[in-house]
């Protein structure tokens, strides 16, 4: 497989959104609830001057009271496992909110991102990301 590289990344959407909702108690002091709200789409992840295209997935949570600090846009990480990416990028919750009916709809196809060099943990820092999609 060709190494990662830093730079303009493309995606696209190849299949359907799969939603997630939930609630999971957090041990204290205090004991907290804490929501969570993400979805997860396959897609395929195309890299500069369109090298080649890893097989993967894109995960948009909605952020937690909890976490509060965004320092990158998103990361990028390879899997241990499979010749595939994940990708994780970072909204608001109303961003989120917006998101979610086009996803729903199948409107947003095309994404693009950039991929920051490498960092310590083995990730790749997203520093932008963007998508978009027709009016409803």
């Amino acid at each position: 497989m060709p190494p990662i590289v830093a730079g303009e990344w493309r995606g696209e959407i190849v299949g359907s959104a799969n939603v997630n909702f939930g609630q999971v108690v957090q041990p204290g002091p205090p004991r907290q609830s804490v929501e969570f709200t993400y979805v997860i789409l396959p897609a395929s992840l195309i890299m500069p001057n369109a090298a080649f295209r890893w097989p993967g997935i894109v995960m948009i949570m909605a952020p937690t009271a909890m976490k509060t600090e965004h320092p990158d846009a998103g990361v990028l990480f390879q899997t241990e496992e499979l010749p595939s990416l994940s990708l994780s990028l970072d909204v608001t919750r109303a961003q989120f909110s917006d998101m979610l009916p086009r996803f729903e709809a199948h409107r947003i196809k095309d994404f693009f991102f950039t991929v920051e060099e490498r960092d310590a943990k083995g990730r790749w820092p997203v520093r932008s990301w963007g998508m978009g999609t027709a009016s409803l």
